[in-house]
């Protein structure tokens, strides 16, 4: 009955898609015609830019330093084929954000002796490859530090000031665009490369002096008159081809000490960055994220236009920058690098459309120009959307026949149910929303992830759990569900709350595989198994609850080890299911379990702040997973690995609730909703669609459907 009233509903859904996809299409046409009368650059007159080499357009040409490239190969395709003192085969970031806003064509260096006093209007560069936050990386380079650079702005805020006067020089900078990028230089040379820091600070201490220089240095941006301030953040510097040749062993692998540090550093810096905007009134203080998009191209280049990742296209490609840049390869467009540290224009210019489509908006002011620029962005990214949507549901009905999934209480459908355990929840008020108002075991007011997966494929209207008594043969056929509420990758996790852990799930698996078996025959369940969705959710319980809750593994594991231990039982868990039969597999990475609301509570302080130890715990076995799931995706061809970030939306949401339809996402709906789970949540708030958290720990149904269609949309067609 459900298949069919699927079918039908499938034809109705794509009939709306393709009828959305078509009136995005004809508004787009029109508003293409209209955008050369909107010139939504008149609400950002100008692009101020500081950093290092990523960015410099030529300000070290005139200074003794090593770290200069006005010379060839360098600015081999750029205008003319002239060097320039840019750090690439043509134009870098900074000139490509001013192409993309219709400013101007390249950003001039403030040192360029060519500069002319009309240039300053629109903007300028102070950027100094080899720069860094930390004085000393600027030293050891002999180039110009952030605070020269600072310094350097002053001045040209003077001669702004004589060129337009004092009213239109406070418009400009109120509305221009600052870009900060830097930090890359501080990690793999003055920390990593020398004794100078590493004899006094590890690497946590050391990122905290890199970001108390940075939020100085924003706070001296705002007092100047800077309000729209974008921090970049640093990217997978372990996969440069200079770390993979120096650091990452005869196979040249991405080092992940080195990621590990940038993302500590980027956690830390977009946390500041959101206390400053909370600070400073009238500013858009902007956490630029250059880590993850990076690293998808790194690792998979051919999905972006590219071949070669792994060195770069000047001389061998794995070591050379600067004066050892003698010769290239003869095709630069199929590099990601250009040499061993810096990106080629193309790169380049793909992220930079990326990551100005994506914080843009965060940004501007609403401004009736970028008003319009918003709904532009809008109707292309909705109209792709919509196509890829249509794409997806055609294939997902057709190719997706069941969905099985592991994990926790996430994900748990009533697995719980028939332990002897305070891990479950079947009974009020958890169930108060699902069909009938009754208690089912979900972990939550009504559904969970796993029934709208299987809902939004067409497949099913819920995911019943494998140990659930009303259980027909036929529910197997289309997939069940064999998670359990508290478990972990770790098998303590499991053992401490006696709960089903991966182990038992496994084994369950392998009962469920014989009994599909007998139902459909050697060669149907084979073709069940090869294309159905997998899906492993965990990771949770075993960060909060075993290591930082109890000294069983503190004792024995830092944090970045104990990491390895969850990559370690994830990496085997995926390698058995490979070995079963499955095929396409999904991982869910780790939430910002640091602001969930029971953690805000016990360990955020007075004022219940997320707890950033334990969201950059959750980040580096995040990254760690996405590796390893990469490696085993090479590893096994004939499988889709994919790693599903589950950090980044959760956390904009939980920062953002307004902005997704929710009034309240620092405590739960049920009790007092700072502390309450399970057995304590015993009365609740008078209206749930308000509140991110049903309870203390996990979602509400609003919620999780509107992650888990973001994630479907974002990662369905991955599994193809």
């Amino acid at each position: 009955m459900f298949r069919e009233k699927s079918s039908v509903l499938t034809m109705k859904f794509l009939s709306f898609k393709i009828y959305s996809f078509l009136v995005c299409y004809s508004l787009l046409v029109c508003y293409v015609k209209a955008v050369t009368r909107i010139p939504y650059n008149e609400s950002i007159p100008a692009v101020i830019v500081f950093g290092d080499s990523i960015v410099d357009t030529g300000n070290n040409n005139g200074l003794k330093t090593v770290s200069k490239v006005n010379y060839p190969p360098y600015g081999q395709d750029f205008m003319g084929g002239k060097p320039t003192g840019r750090f690439s085969n043509g134009k870098v970031p900074a000139d490509l954000i001013v192409e993309e806003l219709g400013i101007k064509e390249l950003l001039p260096a403030y040192l360029d002796p060519t500069l002319q006093p009309v240039d300053l209007i629109t903007g300028v560069n102070f950027a100094s490859g080899g720069a860094g936050y930390d004085p000393l990386t600027s030293e050891l380079a002999k180039v110009i530090s952030l605070s020269r650079q600072l310094e350097m702005f002053k001045e040209y805020i003077l001669k702004l000031r004589e060129i337009v006067g004092e009213d239109r020089k406070n418009e400009i900078l109120a509305n221009s665009l600052f870009i900060l990028v830097t930090g890359t230089n501080d990690i793999i040379n003055t920390y990593f490369s020398t004794p100078l820091r590493k004899s006094f600070y590890d690497v946590s201490t050391y990122t905290d002096l890199l970001l108390n220089s940075a939020s100085s240095f924003v706070q001296d941006l705002y007092g100047l008159g800077a309000r729209r301030i974008g921090v970049f953040g640093i990217p997978p510097i372990g996969c440069l081809p200079s770390q993979r040749t120096l650091r990452g062993g005869e196979e040249r692998e991405c080092v992940d000490y080195l990621n590990q540090a940038a993302q500590l550093f980027n956690s830390k810096l977009a946390a500041e960055l959101r206390s400053l905007g909370n600070k400073l009134p009238d500013s858009r203080m902007v956490y630029v994220d250059v880590y993850d998009l990076p690293l998808d191209v790194i690792y998979n280049p051919q999905k972006y236009g590219f071949k070669i990742s792994d060195k770069g296209c000047c001389g061998t490609g794995k070591i050379e920058v600067a004066e050892l840049c003698t010769f290239t390869c003869s095709s630069d467009s199929d590099y990601v690098f250009w040499d061993s540290f810096h990106l080629t224009e193309k790169a380049y210019r793909q992220l930079v459309h990326q990551i100005l489509a994506q914080h843009l908006k965060m940004l501007s002011a609403l401004s009736m120009e970028l008003f319009f620029f918003k709904i532009y962005t809008f109707l292309v990214l909705f109209s792709r959307i919509c196509f890829a949507l249509v794409m997806c549901n055609v294939q997902a009905v057709k190719t997706i026949p069941a969905l099985i999934v592991f994990g926790d209480s996430i994900v748990d459908t009533g697995n719980n149910n028939g332990l002897k355990t305070i891990g479950k929840a079947n009974y009020p008020p958890y169930g108060k929303d699902f069909i009938g108002g009754q208690p089912t075991g979900r972990f939550s007011n009504g559904k969970v992830p796993p029934d709208f997966i299987v809902e939004e494929l067409g497949i099913k209207e819920l995911l019943p759990a494998y140990l659930d008594p009303t259980l027909q043969p036929v529910d197997l056929i289309t997939g069940v569900n064999f998670a359990s509420g508290g478990a972990g990758y770790d098998p303590l996790t499991s053992e401490l709350v006696k709960v089903i852990s991966l182990s038992g799930q496994l084994e369950m698996f392998k009962e469920y595989i014989v009994k599909l078996k007998e139902i459909v025959g050697e060669d149907r369940k084979n073709e069940i198994l090869t294309n159905s969705l997998f899906i492993l959710v965990i990771g949770s319980n075993d960060i909060t609850n075993t290591y930082f809750n109890t000294p069983l593994r503190k004792s024995y594991y830092d944090v970045s080890s104990y990491a390895d231990l969850l990559v370690n039982s994830a990496s085997s868990f995926v390698q058995d299911l490979y070995g079963l039969g499955a095929r396409r597999i999904g991982v869910f990475g780790i939430p910002p379990i640091g602001c969930l609301p029971s953690q805000r509570t016990l360990r955020g302080g007075e004022e219940r702040e997320c707890v950033d130890y334990l969201n950059q715990a959750a980040q580096l076995f995040n990254s760690k997973l996405a590796a390893e799931l990469s490696s085993l995706g090479n590893k096994f061809p004939d499988s889709r690995m994919v790693y599903v970030d589950v950090y980044n939306l959760p956390l904009d949401v939980i920062y953002n609730p307004q902005k997704y339809g929710f009034k309240i996402s620092d405590k739960g709906c049920c009790g007092t909703g700072k502390i309450e789970v399970a057995e304590l949540c015993a009365f609740t708030c008078s209206s749930d669609s308000d509140y991110v958290f049903w309870d203390s720990f996990h979602l509400t149904e609003k919620a999780y459907r509107l992650l888990v269609h973001q994630f479907l949309v974002q990662h369905l067609s991955s599994f193809f």
